[in-house]
């Protein structure tokens, strides 16, 4: 009797084990991915970096990829397709930055998760509505510091110069969006400290590019025509757009290598494109955007919030002062000459 009854409670301890392995075989967690535009450099590594993630936990999460084209209808249509697949969690890089009240509500009432990322809202109501969301960016206005002690450096280094001795910066700004609103930080920012450095500036032209290489590319072209050799500085709060810049100073004979012929340009992203531009010279530098950090953040709240878990549980990370706002740091600059090239 006894061998039986050690025999009886080896066979539950074996039958118990054997359903704690088969608890923890879970189904992966689907999340819906929904990016604003691929062709922009800066949103496909966020995918490339979302993907080698899914990759390395292939058990806990599955990402759900679509490419809004910059089309909000388009992108509407792809909300309403998660939500009837009745994803864990959302990952919304939304188009129009006026819609995400509806949008949201849209969610709510489904009672998914979402994470609006990388194009802020006008208004952050929505969320702040919704205790399942937030929003994770960057900190705009950092961008611009950053920038403006790239310029103040390049001055103080005379490779940018007073061309016409008028005592001012005369630039050039390629804007991403007119009512982005880490666009706007950035650019404003980038100005002001440049005042706040003691440097004046002059505005030539300010020109909404929503970040396209090619609009970069032919609105520099034209502004070239007009205003030649007294442009001293393009400031592109992208890499995209500061890519077209270059490409169309080079059509005019400037950026070539030859330092007499040269106008300074410097962007945001620290693309590969640019990075290569940069180190022959044919680019002033760039801020560095940390796509692979704000995919890790990105992906460690999906699993938080899908799991019914705290937002920032295990993350480096606090809410900033509206409460729903969680923002990724720059990782410096990279400039001609530069060691880190």
């Amino acid at each position: 009797m006894k061998k039986i009854s050690l025999f009886s409670i080896v066979v539950i301890i074996i039958i118990n084990i054997f359903r704690l392995d088969i608890s923890a075989n879970t189904t992966p967690l689907r999340a819906g991915v929904l990016l604003y535009n691929e062709d922009i450099y800066y949103i496909s590594e966020i995918k490339k970096q979302l993907e080698k993630l899914e990759n390395e936990n292939k058990d806990e999460i599955d990402f759900i990829f679509y490419n809004a084209e910059g089309n909000q209808e388009l992108q509407n249509k792809q909300i309403d397709e998660l939500i009837k697949m009745k994803v864990d969690v959302i990952l919304l890089n939304i188009v129009d930055v006026h819609e995400s009240d509806s949008v949201i509500n849209k969610i709510k009432e489904n009672n998914i998760p979402v994470i609006f990322f990388n194009r802020e809202p006008l208004s952050l109501n929505g969320i702040k509505s919704y205790n399942k969301s937030l929003y994770v960016g960057t900190q705009a206005c950092d961008a611009g510091k950053i920038k403006s002690e790239m310029i103040v450096n390049e001055i103080k280094s005379e490779n940018i110069k007073d061309k016409n001795g008028n005592g001012s910066l005369d630039y050039i700004l390629l804007e991403g969006e007119k009512d982005n609103v880490e666009a706007q930080l950035r650019s404003e920012c980038v100005i002001r400290f440049l005042n706040e450095s003691g440097i004046k500036t002059n505005e030539i032209a300010s020109e909404v590019c929503n970040w396209q290489k090619e609009c970069a590319k032919q609105k520099i072209e034209s502004l070239f025509d007009k205003y030649g050799d007294n442009i001293e500085v393009i400031i592109s709060n992208n890499d995209d757009m500061a890519i077209g810049a270059v490409l169309a100073l080079q059509e005019k004979g400037y950026n070539l290598g030859d330092p007499n012929k040269f106008i300074s340009v410097v962007g945001i992203g620290g693309t590969n494109e640019v990075r290569e531009m940069i180190k022959k010279g044919f680019m002033t530098g760039t801020v560095l955007q940390d796509a692979e950090e704000k995919a890790k953040v990105l992906y460690r709240i999906a699993l938080n919030l899908a799991q019914g878990k705290e937002a920032l549980q295990d993350t480096d990370y606090e809410f900033d002062v509206t409460g729903v706002g969680v923002r990724i740091p720059y990782n410096g600059y990279i400039i001609r000459n530069s060691p880190n090239l």
